[in-house]
């Protein structure tokens, strides 16, 4: 208990420290995170920085890009402000490749933004597949430094749980979740977790999750239709067999029947 509290002490005084320095700075930016100096943002929702400048001057701040002036960034062109008056910077729709270190300058004095996108993931809603063969489920993730993690009901799955083995995709660990040998006891709902420095920052924990169905046929699920089809032809051949039949019995009768010519 002491040693929490001591834990929670200290890191309400970094914070406070880290407030206090940047009070007497000439530069204030808008962090959502003081102490790593953190800037968060939903991808395609706006990006807003802002440096609030301490100091009688109308010098216009300059914004920059992983140490390049943003106007000089290609992928920035046309898809982004300045608002002078209101020293901000702003990405109206924002994309996964807009995170990075940003800084504001001014009269040789700068602070900068490390800018995390937050982690967004998606699974196919529904997977099937056939008792006996290897189920593989993708998550597809969008975010900066993204770790993701599966969960089944109330088991976290990892590669030392079972038979569920986690794979890299795009260089993302744990993107591919496969099961080999599916059985009918593994139906059900498979929950992809993505998670970074800014789903978990603050008080409320925003972490991202999608979810996948698994439906599970039995082997011989699809032999029946087959078989089913196979009968009625079957009997559709009999019954063609036994009308021809008849009907050339018939023909015969009828012509066993008509008078002979004289």
């Amino acid at each position: 208990m002491e040693a929490k509290f001591l834990a929670s002490a200290l890191s309400f005084l970094s914070i406070f420290l880290a407030v206090y320095a940047q009070s007497l700075d000439k530069l204030v930016p808008n962090y959502d995170n003081v102490e790593q100096q953190m800037k968060f943002y939903e991808i395609r929702t706006p990006l807003v920085l802002s440096c609030n400048v301490k100091s009688e001057t109308t010098t216009p701040l300059i914004w920059k890009k992983n140490h390049t002036n943003v106007m000089e960034v290609d992928s920035l062109k046309g898809r982004y402000k300045i608002i002078e008056a209101e020293r901000k910077f702003i990405i109206e729709k924002t994309d996964a490749s807009d995170d990075g270190t940003y800084s504001c300058e001014i009269e040789g004095e700068s602070k900068t933004f490390n800018v995390i996108a937050k982690v967004a993931v998606r699974v196919p809603s529904n997977t099937a597949v056939v008792e006996g063969e290897k189920m593989s489920i993708t998550c597809v993730v969008v975010g900066t430094a993204p770790q993701l993690s599966w969960s089944f009901g109330n088991l976290t799955l990892t590669n030392s749980t079972g038979r569920y083995v986690l794979k890299e995709d795009n260089n993302v660990q744990n993107a591919i979740l496969t099961l080999e040998n599916v059985t009918l006891e593994d139906r059900g709902e498979y929950k992809c977790i993505g998670r970074n420095a800014a789903n978990e920052y603050g008080t409320k924990i925003e972490i991202a999750t999608d979810a996948s169905t698994v439906r599970v046929k039995g082997k011989f699920a699809a032999l029946w239709p087959f078989l089913g089809i196979c009968a009625e032809v079957l009997i559709l051949c009999v019954i063609i067999l036994i009308y021809e039949k008849r009907r050339n019995k018939s023909e015969l009768e009828e012509s066993d029947t008509d008078p002979q010519e004289q």
